[in-house]
């Protein structure tokens, strides 16, 4: 039971935090930052949409990091030191995913913070970046339309999520009531039926995913498939619940179908490959240039089938 003085302990915990991010609250409060890494070398790096990862001018001292990560564990209800030398949680105030780590594992108090951004890119935004081509967005927004199953696949900050994000606006157009399952709130589409859930370690995306078919959803979304978990959600697309789409990290278009077999096969010895084929439809690799940090979508495929010990795709 929460009672009120456990409210104004944490109000006065978050208090000290927020004092103690100090050049980092801007950050935290730029709708435009997606991202803020502080390296063991004191130095900040933040990417933002649309840009890329910079190195800011400000440097952060190691007794102003460790300040910052110890109020953050003492938020969690955890200690950090040489015997608990990494913590992961997550920060309520900003919907943002940390990950930390201090001495001895590295040489001085460090982090990455990851949050979800407040601007939603559509597919047009993309074609007037020179993101996709017209007739890509077109394919893509159709594929939406006619409740496609869509895996996203790419590798860390390629905008994976944000090309979720623009998928979803899509389906705003639509009456479709959504069921989305993440482990941190990144996906933030403007859809009036909805149900969010979040899980934790306490529970699971299987759990999620299997509640979900009583919560009567049109799509079921998944933030990112990272485990096992690929198998229910592979069960629940196929059983009608059409229109589903989910992001996972892939080197390309083939390779995000292996990846869901590996995924699936931490469950069960073989994964069924005419399965996955029969359920995911389309697959879209989005990779970005290191140099210029422009992001582009590489390779949109549509799946076939599994025939003949291969898949099959239709690359468009």
């Amino acid at each position: 039971m929460i009672t009120a003085d456990k409210i104004k302990v944490q109000e006065r915990q978050f208090a000290s935090l927020d004092h103690a991010f100090g050049p980092i609250k801007r950050m935290l409060n730029d709708e435009s930052v997606i991202e803020i890494m502080l390296n063991p070398n004191g130095e900040l790096w933040v990417e933002r949409v649309g840009q890329g990862v910079q190195r800011e001018d400000t440097k952060i001292e190691s007794a102003d990091a460790e300040r910052i990560v110890r109020l953050i564990a003492t938020l969690f209800g955890r200690e950090i030191g040489v015997e608990n030398p990494s913590l992961a949680g997550r920060i309520p105030k900003y919907n943002a995913r940390i990950q930390a780590m201090v001495p001895p594992i590295v040489q001085a108090p460090s982090f990455a913070i990851r949050k979800p951004s407040g601007i939603i890119y559509t597919l047009d935004d993309y074609v007037n970046q020179g993101v996709m081509s017209q007739e890509q967005a077109i394919y893509l927004e159709n594929a939406v339309l006619d409740k496609k199953n869509i895996l996203v696949g790419g590798g860390c900050g390629s905008g994976k999520t944000t090309l979720g994000n623009a998928l979803l606006d899509v389906v705003s157009k639509t009456d479709d009531r959504l069921f989305i399952v993440e482990d941190n709130p990144e996906l933030n589409p403007k859809v009036k039926n909805r149900f969010d859930v979040l899980v934790n370690k306490n529970y699971t995306y299987q759990e999620a995913i299997a509640d979900s078919l009583r919560l009567r959803p049109d799509r079921i979304i998944v933030g990112e498939v990272r485990d096992s978990a690929a198998l229910d959600m592979i069960k629940a697309w196929n059983t009608g619940h059409p229109g589903g789409i989910a992001t996972v990290h892939a080197n390309s278009t083939h390779l995000m179908l292996e990846r869901i077999v590996s995924l699936i096969e931490e469950a069960v010895p073989v994964a069924n490959k005419r399965m996955i084929a029969d359920t995911i439809d389309i697959c879209v690799y989005i990779g970005v240039d290191r140099k210029t940090h422009q992001r582009k979508i590489k390779a949109i495929s549509e799946v076939i089938s599994f025939s003949n010990n291969e898949w099959k795709f239709l690359d468009i």
